[in-house]
């Protein structure tokens, strides 16, 4: 897959668009993740596991304690913000952090009963709580959705008495979090009055409150390009996928060179062979993958790559092949723990 993008981006675009060098190493950067991830499933992880799996956790640790502190104290680590702006006012009440999406991942790791050697430990637990507080309260409502269904699911299979208590105390964590951040802040309170409450007490239908002046506007040109046949080989970079009218005096229109949705987006940049190939991949991760853990959270990535670009632009596709490397490891740490596979 890697081999036919460069191809097609370097070469092919070069003489069809007259695209420059330039332009396609900004193409293919878009998709880092994935061609970073795809690569380390080719060649493996050569270092220990265990340690590879710790140092994940201690970052997406250190990486949400840093955003949470950053609400209350002026942290050097936003570009475009000038020193002691309000952090929530300026990202509108939701936590900026890139690594949110591990929360469904923490989610597992915290109920479903196992004592595999990746779900031990007080620092798996300490981290699964973060992540899924980091999700909560980014108030995506693709990944909130999902978080509800994926404890719907992980209660029903080998339902017991365990479970039960563990569902009940991250609930009421969970409520706790939403009142705290509903009674404490207007921005957060905004954001879901919007993205929430708006839908529950039957002011918005899902559709007017996700699509209708939203996603339609990218619908709309993703269906034009795709009726103009860009999804052959993908839209040079200097064309745009669509633009987003400004909102506000102080805004300018903004060429979208990315949708939000993967599919989308690969089988617009990249072209169709591409897009055959990154769903031939996953269905194949899955095939050869007989760990519950793995495959649930790829299909949860999947399903949420329907609405979010997870699977190119995003770390959670660098979850996914984490995972799949754990899980593989636990499967051999049964069988010889020296094996060098």
């Amino acid at each position: 897959m890697i081999i036919v993008v460069v191809f097609t981006e370097v070469v092919t675009k070069k003489f069809m668009y007259g695209q420059s060098f330039v332009e396609a190493f900004k193409t293919i950067r878009i998709g880092l993740p994935l061609f970073s991830s795809l690569l380390l499933i080719v060649q493996g992880i050569r270092a220990d596991i265990r340690i590879v799996w710790k140092t994940l956790l201690v970052a997406i640790n250190a990486s949400v304690i840093i955003s949470v502190l950053s609400l209350v104290i002026d942290l050097p680590i936003y570009q475009d913000l000038e020193s002691g702006a309000d952090i929530l006012k300026e990202t509108s009440g939701r936590l900026g952090n890139s690594n949110f999406h591990f929360g469904l991942i923490g989610m597992y790791l915290l109920i479903q009963d196992n004592n595999n050697w990746y779900s031990r430990g007080k620092l798996v637990k300490i981290t699964a709580i973060l992540s899924v507080f980091a999700l909560i309260l980014s108030f995506n409502r693709t990944l909130l959705a999902l978080l509800f269904l994926e404890t719907i699911y992980l209660l029903w299979n080998k339902f017991n008495l365990k479970k039960i208590l563990k569902i009940s105390f991250y609930g009421i964590l969970v409520l706790l979090i939403f009142f705290g951040a509903y009674s404490n802040n207007q921005s957060m309170r905004n954001q879901i009055d919007r993205r929430i409450f708006s839908i529950i007490e039957g002011e918005e239908s899902i559709a007017e409150n996700t699509i209708e002046g939203n996603r339609e506007v990218i619908y709309t040109a993703v269906q034009d390009k795709l009726v103009s046949g860009h999804y052959v080989i993908g839209l040079p970079f200097k064309i745009p996928i669509f633009t987003w009218a400004a909102r506000w005096s102080t805004e300018e229109d903004r060429d979208m060179s990315v949708t939000d949705t993967s599919a989308l987006t690969i089988l617009l940049r990249y072209g169709f062979i591409p897009f055959i190939l990154i769903l031939l991949i996953l269905r194949q991760l899955y095939s050869f993958s007989n760990n519950l853990f793995f495959k649930t959270i790829l299909i949860l990535y999947l399903i949420a790559s329907l609405n979010i670009d997870v699977i190119l632009r995003m770390n959670s596709i660098l979850f996914v092949t984490f995972i799949f490397f754990i899980t593989k490891a636990k499967f051999h740490e049964q069988h010889s723990i020296h094996s060098k596979d």
